[in-house]
C-alpha cells in the first residue's frame, strides 16, 4: 500500500496540533489522576480498570510527540492509535460488566 495517505484531512496547521495535542494530554493525565485517586480509595477490580482505560487514553496522546520525533512511522502511529482504542474500549467494557456481575458490598453495622 504505498502511496496511500492515512489522514486525507486538511490541517489547520502545526500549532493547531500541538495545542489539541496538549489539551488532550492534559485532560488525559487529569482523569489519570482522579481514576487513580479513586481506585487508590475503593481498591476494586473495576476501578482499576478505569485506571488501566485513562492509561490507554494518556498513551494515546503521547503518540503524537513520539511520531513526530521519527521514532513511529506514519503508518505505525495509525495501526497503534487503532490498537490503543481497542484496548481502552475492552477495558472500559471490562469495568462496567465486572461491576455489573459482582454483587454489591454491604457494610457492616
Amino acid at each position: 500500500m504505498t502511496g496511500v495517505t492515512l489522514h486525507s484531512v486538511p490541517t489547520a496547521g502545526p500549532l493547531v496540533l500541538w495545542v489539541l495535542v496538549t489539551v488532550a494530554a492534559l485532560g488525559a493525565a487529569t482523569l489519570l489522576g482522579v481514576a487513580f485517586a479513586a481506585f487508590v480509595r475503593r481498591r476494586s477490580r473495576p476501578y482499576m480498570l478505569l485506571v488501566a482505560a485513562f492509561a490507554a487514553l494518556f498513551g494515546r496522546s503521547i503518540l503524537v510527540p513520539v511520531t513526530e520525533m521519527g521514532m513511529l512511522s506514519p503508518a505505525s502511529h495509525h495501526l497503534a492509535e487503532h490498537a490503543i482504542d481497542v484496548v481502552l474500549v475492552a477495558l472500559v467494557v471490562a469495568a462496567v460488566y465486572y461491576a455489573r456481575s459482582v454483587s454489591p458490598e454491604v457494610p457492616a453495622s
